[in-house]
């Protein structure tokens, strides 16, 4: 089980998400919207993985807040979620999956962004 920070700014999408992730096996804290992403990266940041859009109006996006958590977690790996557009993430290694996504392709996109050394250090 992993302990997972969920972003997205429509609380909508948030809410489909955090429940694929749950339906997974994960420990999910949803944060709906940049701002109060950054409030839960600052305050307890101890995440295994960030999911977040890229995307979000009012707040840093999601490589904004990929770059904070990485300055106290390094390694942090990161899958963004896209509606619209390409984007290249800036670490090898980070995944990005398109808006709606399938459980199948969230499953494997975890998969590939979590080394299972890391896995296996959250059980």
């Amino acid at each position: 089980m992993l302990r997972i920070l969920c972003v997205d700014d429509d609380g909508l999408v948030l809410s489909i998400t955090s429940d694929l992730l749950r339906a997974l096996g994960h420990d999910v804290v949803e944060a709906i919207g940049g701002a109060p992403a950054t409030r839960t990266i600052e305050g307890d940041g101890d995440f295994d993985l960030l999911v977040t859009d890229i995307h979000m109006p009012g707040g840093p996006g999601g490589p904004d807040l990929a770059q904070l958590a990485r300055r106290t977690h390094p390694e942090l790996p990161v899958i963004f979620f896209s509606g619209v557009d390409q984007f290249t993430p800036a670490q090898p290694g980070d995944q990005v999956l398109r808006k709606p996504c399938t459980l199948g392709e969230l499953q494997q996109a975890i998969a590939m962004a979590v080394p299972p050394r890391s896995r296996m250090a959250s059980l």
